[in-house]
């Protein structure tokens, strides 16, 4: 029997309809979960040092969890999109691109960083000490975290913006740039080479952010643009790849074992780090997390199943306000302890409360700015275009409905190529 042209990667089929991937979606909380236990690990140390002892080294390298949605986001894209646009370079569906992407993230960036602006603001004013002082309180500051441009022309992201979180906002800012030509060189990778040959690529593109961040670290000088490049890039590699393998019953069963060993191996991965003291070689998990994105795509079994859970699914929806959210919330319990040191100081039962409750707090206040101003905000961007940009399908089914409905009453150009149905949540 001759080989699919697809599998060897000749024919590239036309954008359509997709399944929906759900795991994707919640795989979101996870790694906004893991970001947020980074930024207090040294709290939970100092309030549980028993619990500590047990996640810690996991909670070390939770950095990692913003390499894991630079991942997502480049097989979510490719998803999406990589097939529409990867033929050619076309103006339209560029700047429809563009607007889009802007939908999705600007409102409630721009929202939480007027919160953290007035924050900042009324330390400074008062001539209150700062918990998180920022590197740079000016106008023109603020006009670059506006525009999404204040990482661009920096080299690291210490205390650069004002909400900590929001330095990943503009480097994938500076992602989505250049998606329209990432997008063209991708596909036609895909056309030109063989799985192996495309898979061997995308261990060369991984090859910087791992060599560098074992020679300068995570936080090295212009490592920010290396993590976003390569784990962005990487993930819109392992898309076509996935892409080709056939969905079996058993395909999708190798690839839930493959989700869990991931899994397995970079919470292993971490330990071993912590107990050898060997944490320059982080940048080894961040080619595992390009696997584990992979995997589920097309993933079934166990940990998918969980990930699919609708609780996962709307936290994952959630996530990308969670994320904006988490830094300001804890900067002010930081600030309160400072305050109120008798009931809130280290080593109390307010701080000990207080860092229990404060995940749970960040995720209910990130649900509400989600669904609150985030959802209605993308909604009323996406319909301020002249593009036709219809409403994207969403995981949960009977709101796919509502919003695939009312984007046939907003339709304002009927010859226009319809969307495919989206995946993922991103």
């Amino acid at each position: 029997m001759s080989a699919s042209p697809l599998l060897a990667g000749n024919v590239v089929k036309q954008a359509g309809p997709i399944e929906q991937v759900h795991a994707l979606t919640g795989v979101r909380i996870i790694a906004a979960l893991w970001v947020i236990l980074f930024h207090i690990r040294g709290n939970i140390a100092s309030e549980f040092p028993w619990l500590s002892r047990i996640i810690g080294p996991v909670l070390a390298h939770g950095e990692l969890g913003v390499d894991l949605f630079f991942a997502l986001s480049g097989y979510v894209l490719a998803l999406n999109y990589g097939q529409r646009m990867g033929f050619s370079l076309n103006k339209a569906a560029t700047v429809k691109f563009w607007w889009a992407r802007l939908a999705r993230v600007w409102p409630a960036y721009v929202f939480m960083l007027l919160f953290a602006a007035i924050w900042h603001g009324l330390l400074i004013a008062r001539g209150v000490p700062d918990p998180v002082a920022v590197r740079d309180y000016g106008i023109g500051s603020f006009l670059r975290q506006l525009t999404l441009v204040v990482q661009w022309t920096e080299p690291g992201f210490e205390r650069l913006t004002w909400n900590g979180a929001a330095w990943s906002v503009s480097a994938e800012a500076f992602a989505y740039l250049l998606y329209p030509v990432i997008a063209i060189l991708v596909f036609r990778l895909n056309r030109a080479l063989s799985t192996k040959s495309l898979l061997a690529v995308t261990l060369l593109t991984l090859f910087p952010v791992v060599f560098f961040s074992y020679a300068l670290g995570l936080y090295g000088e212009w490592m920010w643009l290396l993590r976003i490049l390569c784990a962005f890039v990487a993930g819109n590699l392992m898309f076509f790849i996935v892409s080709r393998i056939p969905r079996t019953d058993q395909n999708r069963t190798n690839a839930s074992h493959i989700v869990l060993g991931a899994a397995v191996l970079i919470i292993a991965s971490c330990y071993v780090l912590d107990l050898t003291g060997r944490t320059k070689y982080v940048g080894l998990l961040i080619p595992l997390l390009v696997v584990l994105v992979g995997a589920l795509g097309i993933a079934n079994r166990h940990v998918v199943r969980l990930l699919s859970a609708r609780v996962m699914v709307i936290g994952g929806m959630a996530s990308y306000s969670i994320y904006l959210v988490h830094m300001p919330v804890i900067e002010i319990f930081w600030a309160l302890q400072g305050w109120f040191p008798t009931a809130l100081g280290p080593d109390t039962a307010g701080a000990k409360l207080g860092f229990v409750i404060l995940p749970f707090l960040v995720c209910l206040l990130g649900y509400l700015l989600w669904k609150f101003f985030e959802e209605p905000a993308r909604r009323k961007m996406r319909l301020m275009s002249t593009q036709n940009i219809p409403e994207r399908a969403v995981d949960d089914p009977a709101e796919s409905a509502v919003l695939h409905e009312r984007s046939a009453v907003h339709e304002t150009a009927p010859t226009a190529p319809a969307e495919p149905q989206h995946s993922a949540r991103h």
